[in-house]
């Protein structure tokens, strides 16, 4: 077996070659060093050296320099104080609508209109909280004098409850994360979820995030150190294809083609990928070896004792095992073994490779440490302001996110050829994520204070999203959430008050390792053997212990299943309305679609709305409607709570008749919740 060291402590000099100027000229020569800004080159005929502008190369040469040569990218832009004060937040934003403005200029394409401040309100809830607005909220925007109402706005949502609770549905898609994940008996999902939960609340930068993710370590449910093990838990067994989730996700590249053979549409080789792996290696299974050795024990005596419970004992161990087997006991060891397969010339079967970035500045550290720590140097190197793809893939991931189109599409299939459809505007988008010090808050404020933001949707139709040109955000369906939360908030206004707070599959498990984490297998039967006693043969271990606090209260919570999204279970079952709207199963990383369909529909149309919404006596929209006593304010009334809009004319004069029939306002919001403008937003 060889062993193939590969060492990261230099920077990376390029081989002679080609280097092509905007201008037409080329130089045969070799990169010595480059940062963000300028690049030195050694010419081939004479060794003589030049130190020249990037700007100056072509788009192909200049991505080749960022990606795997510049050492220097971002880390020099100094960080503004946030919350922006409003000088800074006008300049940030009045330079990306020049930008806009200036390629619609050169493409000859008009803008669109502006919105009014009905149809604003209306998507600016949609985008931060995932909801419509309710009547209450719409009348005491429109009534506002404040000509910087809109900010003040956008500031609320931001700091919302129903701001946390949209980005819950965003995350997890992103990170799959589901209440059970394969091969486990308990919803190991509530802590990763509840970790998430706390790190939007809190505001956490998102490099931190990721950074907690990947160099994360320790026990799963141990005091919320270790929650965040439960990104690798999610691929537990599968080492490689975590690797390649954190690549496309983080760094909108896709190495996976490249597990099994050099990848055929890009330029990374098996090896390659092997050599990224190796960051990680040591996450194993996600199993704390003591623990489960415990448990090994515990099922011997369970077995031996051959108690007439031991069935109720065998489920019992299997919730225990699970609360306190899983975590990481180290931070990485740097080296992994080619697989069996291996189909290369460069490395044979068996072969030990040493961890290697494959962009640029390398990370540095010693493999022949006795704790090399590659995971913690892995988490620092993909959230490294001068990382080539970290910033680049979260500000175009976000900029979709609000207006529909990423400046890179698809965002997650980044190549070296790949170019912005903006590309002076996807650099100083970057330039803004890092000033704003990965504040996601505070950049999507930027966004949503732009023109931009406050025109019509473009309903027209265009090339491809390649070429989308932002004369407007793009006219989108809701996604299911958006929905779902939106139905749900006409039947309870204060949908993200404490008062609808009802948790579905998440049990507090963290108790249950509290009460084991200590206890020999010996003692642990004898504890079964006592709540055996209390409540044979019930297999809810939460509800026999008294921790599903949940489960308990469940008759007292009204309509406890009429909640926000991001409190029903992960993913929503197959066949709830969320799903029928596109919602994610969480098997695929952003596999929500809001494409339109028939079943959508037909869902609407087949009992949802009638039964959940129009037939409850007890819905804050239908009691507003039903307290107004003229026809025209009834009608008005549906309107403002299902479009965000008052009527016109002509829909007066057209609704007046069916207003005057029995449960006549009944039928017409049974018509605008089935109609597009509903479920688009405009």
């Amino acid at each position: 077996m060889r062993l193939i060291i590969l060492f990261l402590l230099v920077p990376l000099i390029c081989n002679a070659g080609k280097i092509y100027f905007n201008d037409g000229n080329v130089l045969d020569g070799k990169i010595l060093e480059a940062d963000g800004s300028h690049v030195t080159i050694e010419r081939g005929e004479d060794l003589q050296r030049f130190k020249f502008p990037i700007s100056l190369l072509t788009i192909d040469s200049q991505k080749e320099i960022e990606l795997y040569h510049s050492q220097g990218r971002y880390s020099s832009i100094p960080s503004v104080k946030t919350p922006l004060d409003k000088r800074a937040l006008n300049s940030y934003a009045s330079y990306i609508d020049e930008l806009i403005d200036r390629n619609l200029r050169s493409k000859k394409i008009n803008k669109t209109k502006d919105l009014d401040d009905y149809s604003y309100l209306r998507r600016v809830y949609l985008t931060l909280i995932g909801r419509i607005p309710h009547k209450s909220e719409l009348r005491k925007f429109i009534d506002d004098r404040d000509q910087n109402k809109k900010d003040k706005l956008i500031q609320k949502l931001l700091n919302s409850e129903g701001y946390v609770n949209h980005q819950m549905n965003w995350w997890s898609d992103m990170l799959r994360v589901k209440d059970r994940v394969n091969g486990t008996n308990i919803n190991v999902g509530a802590v990763y979820r509840k970790w998430l939960r706390t790190s939007i609340k809190e505001n956490k930068p998102y490099d931190k995030i990721v950074r907690d993710l990947i160099a994360s370590s320790g026990k799963l449910f141990e005091d919320g150190k270790g929650a965040a093990i439960s990104y690798f838990l999610r691929d537990r067994g599968m080492q490689e294809d975590n690797l390649s989730h954190t690549v496309r996700i983080f760094l909108g590249t896709r190495l996976q083609c490249a597990m099994c053979h050099d990848h055929p549409f890009d330029r990374w080789t098996q090896k390659e990928f092997y050599e990224m792996t190796a960051f990680t290696s040591g996450i194993g299974n996600v199993r704390i070896n003591d623990a489960n050795k415990k448990i090994g024990k515990l099922s011997k005596i369970i077995r031996d004792e051959a108690d007439e419970q031991s069935g109720t004992f065998n489920n019992w161990r299997n919730q225990v095992r699970d609360s306190l087997i899983f975590g990481i006991e180290n931070n990485g060891t740097g080296r992994i073994k080619l697989p069996k397969d291996f189909a290369e010339d460069n490395g044979e079967p068996g072969d030990i490779v040493t961890a290697k970035a494959i962009f640029t500045p390398a990370p540095v550290f010693n493999p022949e440490s006795a704790d090399p720590e590659s995971r913690t140097i892995f988490a620092r190197w993909i959230t490294s302001k001068d990382n080539p793809r970290f910033t680049t893939m979260i500000a175009n991931r976000i900029w979709k996110h609000v207006f529909g189109v990423g400046l890179i599409e698809p965002i997650d299939t980044m190549m070296d050829d790949t170019v912005a459809n903006n590309p002076e505007l996807m650099k100083y988008l970057e330039r803004v994520m890092v000033s704003v010090n990965y504040d996601l808050r505070e950049y999507k404020r930027v966004l949503l204070s732009t023109r931009l933001f406050q025109r019509e949707s473009v309903k027209q139709d265009y090339k491809s999203l390649e070429e989308y040109s932002f004369a407007g955000p793009l006219l989108r369906r809701m996604t299911g959430e958006q929905v779902w939360d939106s139905l749900v908030t006409l039947v309870y206004n204060e949908i993200d008050s404490s008062t609808r707070l009802y948790l579905h599959n998440q049990p507090d498990y963290s108790l249950i390792f509290e009460r084991y984490k200590d206890a020999s297998a010996e003692e642990i039967y004898k504890d079964f053997k006592k709540l055996s006693d209390k409540s044979p043969g019930d297999r809810n271990f939460p509800r026999v212990l008294g921790i599903d606090k949940y489960a308990k209260d469940a008759k007292k919570f009204p309509d406890r299943y009429l909640v926000r999204s991001s409190y029903l279970q992960y993913p929503a079952p197959g066949g709830h309305l969320i799903r029928q709207f596109g919602g994610s199963d969480k098997e695929q990383i952003d596999n929500s679609s809001e494409e339109p369909s028939t079943p959508q529909v037909l869902t609407l149309l087949n009992g949802f709305v009638e039964t959940n919404i129009l037939n409850k006596k007890g819905a804050d929209f239908m009691k507003d409607v039903q307290n107004e006593k003229i026809k025209n304010k009834q009608i008005e009334s549906v309107f403002l709570s299902i479009l965000c809009r008052k009527p016109n004319t002509k829909e007066l004069n057209a609704l007046k008749k069916l207003i005057d029939q029995k449960d006549g306002f009944k039928h017409v919001a049974w018509i605008l919740l089935n109609s597009h403008e509903f479920i688009f937003i405009r």
